[in-house]
């Protein structure tokens, strides 16, 4: 609602400017015109019957197709910014749900959930586990880690697990435990919404311990949702 109230009103501003300046450009020609005539016969206008008042009228004849089509423009301006603020607001948004780990089967288990109004499409998920030293560096995951997707409805969920996290990782564990090295899941979901823009969520989590054992949560280290192509509109 705010976002089509700030459209009317920069239709309304944008027209607004276009009046004003058409109507001092008229009067700026008048007064030329004016000026012009006190002193030299106006050759341009050799007819019988032309007189200045004749030719403000032409020029107000032709601003009033200028305006007509400023007017169209800005019409088509806020149409577009209407329909674009629509697509925002009806398109897909992944996000991360859960990210948790469950101790009693040693299983990281994260939730991607589609929060948009309309579905998710073409998903290409690529996450990683990775035991890292800084698990806040901008990591990145293997192209390898791809797991392919159809599409995700609205206010739906997708689950991914990981098995034996830390079991696999015994010799680990000590560093693990000081928090001198981390688990981490990392990487990226890319999808199109259903107007023909492709995003992407690039996520980072991390499986912390607090000394002795591992925290139920994941912290979230990234979680960046971006657009990846802007879909050309033409016409209003």
């Amino acid at each position: 609602m705010a976002a089509l109230m700030s459209t009317r009103w920069q239709w309304a501003i944008d027209l607004g400017r276009v009046v004003v300046y058409a109507l001092a450009f008229v009067g700026f020609t008048a007064i030329i015109l004016e000026v012009v005539s006190l002193y030299r016969p106006i050759k341009w206008c050799p007819t019988e019957g032309c007189s200045i008042q004749g030719s403000l009228e032409a020029i107000s004849s032709s601003l009033a197709t200028i305006f007509a089509l400023a007017a169209v423009i800005i019409a088509m301006q806020a149409l577009r910014v209407q329909r674009n603020a629509a697509e925002a607001e009806l398109r897909a948004y992944m996000f991360i749900d859960r990210a948790e780990y469950d101790s009693t089967t040693d299983t990281i288990e994260i939730a991607l959930r589609n929060c948009g109004s309309t579905p998710a499409l073409n998903l290409e998920i690529v996450l990683d586990l990775q035991l890292v030293e800084d698990r806040d560096k901008d990591l990145e995951a293997s192209i390898n880690c791809l797991y392919p997707f159809g599409a995700i409805g609205p206010d739906k969920y997708q689950t991914l697990d990981w098995p034996e996290v830390c079991s696999k990782r015994r010799a680990e564990l000590d560093h693990l435990h000081k928090q001198t090295k981390h688990i981490c899941v990392v990487g990226w979901i890319s999808y199109d919404d259903i107007f023909g823009a492709r995003h992407q969520l690039r996520v980072q989590t991390a499986l912390t311990s607090d000394g002795k054992q591992f925290r139920k949560k994941l912290d979230i280290v990234r979680l960046v949702n971006r657009s990846l192509a802007i879909k050309v509109v033409v016409g209003p």
